[in-house]
């Protein structure tokens, strides 16, 4: 199997079958000053804020700002941001839909350290602080979570590292990002970070609702339209609330099929809606339980992509015009995501369980004729024969988690807990061959159908952390966790291709993380910490291995250790924060492709560091004005050379990784008079060169030019109505996201290039109820 050379959507068979062929508003925005506010998380379950304290809050005020009151659940906890001695940024919902934003490419930049490989729509890779392998890295090295519930596949078997949830904002109150390993509170794929959606909880106290409707348009493309609504609702006084919010988006589409005339191709449909219910019997018991459903759909998403000469990067059809066969390019994915969340205040410690169940089913029909038809056409005698894969995959995933921790302000806080997962994943891979012009099938014999799976992976955990407070403005937290992994995987294969294959393959491992984090409070508004850190991704039975190739059946975790020193501060009245860090990054025994008999698969070897230095601040100079920047710097290279197959060499930089990514902002409320106020922001980013995949031919990689962008927004507040519009890549920016060849030939033309989205004009209507 292949997890690296061409690019993700034709990851699967192509380099094998090769080998063997060849050789054998959301809601309506509530601006906040400070970008965030207290804000309960799965923890505390504090009420949300009513609808008359939101509409007071979106009004420009004399009352003075605190950007030091931001509360994060990033340690599991209910803690103010500048209090958590670590590097987290946390991202304000409000902020989010009052800048238009949709999905991680609309607001990556606003995080230091945080970069994005991105496809299409639906198609992300996450990178935090340098860690990752290449596009096509197989397993994610970010974790996802929900409120308190992880989501997203553990496993090499499910496109997990490609395959990033990326929730709709619609009802989202802040996302928090951790960077740098979490292996001990948050165990395996977090070796890199992690990255939490907390969504604001039901309000018992009374009943409110917001609806939205939007329109939007991008350059050279299509319009979109967007309905959002939410209502709260006590079904018992102060005891029992529910809360649901629904919407719909048609995002537009801008890229054109010059072989079939279609346009817009990679317009897609975004549905989904999120019910909560939280129940809270007394002040020392709450229950919530919370249900979420979101679709994407495409025809053209997975296809996404415009060829280019990879030596000059020049469209070979023009910007947002591509040449893909008749009939390929649909890509789904549906997410489902069920929580049960119980805590129980039992005077000398507080218990929490989280139960979860996730879902993710994935159609794709991905293209490939441009691999295959030269090798495949003559051997059949087809003149003008189109290849594809459709590639169904199926995640379910059962996690459980119980913990028991000690009140935070006591001399010794402690904290204990048990984890349980368990994932089946199913991957089917079959190779359709047709005529590439009008689509109609022709018949063969069936080239390839693999099924991959089920893949079985189970985890049992234990961790433990404590916390000593040694004075007042000393504090030492060291922490642990064992873990146990296993997985169980069959494969089955038939086809001209492929030939006849069946075979089950298990393994084990039994990693254990750490964590030492001690912190020194200068005063109240100055924290210096330090933190060393490790993490882990799960190893597992290969892919794509029959037992009789002599290669290995199974591959180990990769492991990393981070150093970290930083400080937080909150300067002039708390009226400005400014925070940054530098880390040390130790990554070995990385998980990457190599080959043996034609076969590409999945082994431990090379290592790797990433070192660098972060640094974020905001200030509010007047009332009602919020300046913010933010800067990272991440030098990440192999400190080994790769493994046999790949051809990357000691002091090679890592894959998509730039140097530097910078952005800066400004938002501004302001009154208007007779009941009206108004706002006005913008933002500039910048993210830098970065260099594409390790090869598995000798030869230069291709750099992949830096690129700005700047986003605009404003708007005007009367009465319960919100009216905004916004503007997303000013400039017609042509940024690249991803970069890979489109033959079997990882140099060879085209290439395919993924952009940022071109410039879009959008504006939404709101009303508070």
């Amino acid at each position: 199997m292949q997890f690296h050379q061409l690019e993700q959507r034709r990851r699967g068979l192509s380099l094998a079958i090769a080998m063997a062929l060849l050789g054998s508003f959301s809601a309506t925005a509530r601006p906040s000053a400070s970008g965030g506010g207290p804000a309960a998380g799965p923890q505390s379950q504090a009420p949300a804020a009513d609808a008359d304290a939101a509409k007071r809050d979106r009004r420009p005020s004399s009352a003075p700002v605190d950007l030091g009151a931001i509360v994060v659940t990033a340690n599991k906890r209910s803690e103010l941001l500048q209090s958590v001695p670590m590097a987290v940024s946390a991202v304000s919902g409000d902020n989010l839909r009052r800048e238009g934003a949709n999905s991680f490419v609309d607001y990556a930049t606003q995080v230091p350290g945080l970069n994005l490989v991105s496809t299409a729509a639906g198609q992300t890779q996450l990178v935090l602080r340098g860690i990752t392998s290449g596009s096509g890295q197989a397993n994610s090295s970010v974790s996802t979570y929900v409120d308190d519930a992880p989501y997203g596949s553990s496993t090499v078997y499910a496109l997990g590292g490609l395959l990033t949830p990326d929730i709709d904002p619609a009802d989202i109150e802040r996302i928090e990002v951790l960077r740098g390993p979490q292996g001990t509170l948050y165990g395996a794929n977090s070796l890199g970070g992690l990255v939490k959606f907390v969504t604001t909880p039901p309000d018992a106290t009374r009943a409110y609702g917001r609806a939205t409707v939007g329109y939007s348009s991008v350059s050279g493309g299509g319009s979109g339209f967007t309905e959002r609504a939410m209502f709260n609702v006590p079904l018992v006084q102060d005891q029992l609330a529910l809360r649901v919010n629904a919407y719909h988006r048609d995002d537009p589409g801008y890229i054109d099929n010059v072989a079939t005339g279609q346009s817009e191709v990679n317009k897609d449909k975004v549905d989904g809606a999120r019910a909560q219910v939280l129940w809270t019997p007394t002040d020392k018991v709450s229950v919530r339980f919370s249900a979420l459903a979101q679709n994407l759909a495409g025809d053209g998403l997975a296809n996404a992509g415009v060829e280019v000469d990879p030596a000059t990067l020049k469209p070979v059809y023009g910007y947002q015009k591509q040449s893909r066969a008749a009939g390929t390019g649909l890509f789904k994915v549906k997410y489902r995501l069920y929580d049960l969340a119980i805590n129980a205040d039992l005077g000398w410690a507080t218990l929490v369980s989280s139960s979860s169940y996730g879902t993710q089913k994935v159609n794709q029909n991905q293209d490939v004729t441009t691999a295959f038809g030269p090798l495949l056409n003559p051997a059949f005698g087809l003149a003008n024969g189109g290849y594809s894969i459709v590639d169904p995959i199926t995640l379910g995933k059962f996690t459980q988690e119980l913990r028991l921790e000690s009140p935070t302000e006591q001399t010794l806080a402690w904290r204990a807990g048990v984890f349980y997962t368990r994932e089946n994943t199913t991957n089917r891979q079959s190779y359709n061959v047709f005529d590439a012009t009008t689509g109609a099938p022709i018949d063969l014999p069936t080239l390839a159908d693999v099924s991959i799976g089920p893949g079985i992976f189970k985890e049992w955990a234990g961790y433990a952390d404590v916390t000593w407070h040694a004075t007042s403005r000393l504090s030492v937290l060291v922490g642990a966790r064992y873990t146990h992994d296993s997985t169980a995987y069959t494969q089955t294969g038939s086809g001209l291709l492929t030939g006849d294959s069946q075979f089950t393959t298990r393994s084990t491992d039994t990693p254990v993380t750490y964590l030492v984090n001690p912190s020194f409070r200068f005063s109240d508004n100055l924290m210096a910490y330090a933190r060393v850190a490790s993490g882990f991704r799960p190893g597992g039975a290969n892919v794509g291995v029959p037992p009789s190739l002599g290669a290995p059946t199974s591959f180990k975790p990769d492991k990393l250790t981070s150093y970290e020193l930083g400080f937080k501060s909150t300067l002039l009245d708390r009226r400005m924060v400014f925070d940054a860090d530098v880390f040390y990054i130790d990554w070995s025994q990385i998980q990457l492709a190599t080959t043996a008999g034609g076969f590409s698969f999945l082994g431990n070897g090379g290592k790797a560091k990433s070192q660098g230095v972060e640094a974020s601040w905001k200030y509010e100079p007047t009332r009602g004005l919020v300046l913010s920047a933010n800067a990272s710097w991440t030098d990440a290279e192999l400190t080994a050379d790769t493994p046999a197959g790949l051809y990357g060499y000691n002091g090679d930089r890592l894959p998509w990784v730039p140097k530097w990514n910078a952005s800066v902002g400004a938002d501004y409320d302001f009154p208007l008079g007779d009941g009206w106020s108004g706002f006005v922001g913008g933002s500039y980013r910048y993210v830098g060169a970065r260099m594409t995949d390790f090869l598995s031919a000798p030869g230069p990689r291709f750099s992949v030019p830096a690129y700005h962008g700047i986003d605009l927004h404003a708007g005007v507040y009367v009465g319960d109505w919100t009216i905004r519009a916004y503007v997303k890549n000013a400039t017609n920016a042509h940024g690249i996201t991803a970069l890979s060849s489109e033959t079997t030939d990882p140099r060879g033309a085209p290439f395919a290039a993924s952009y940022v989205p071109p410039r879009t004009f959008g504006m939404t209507v709101g009303l508070d109820f």
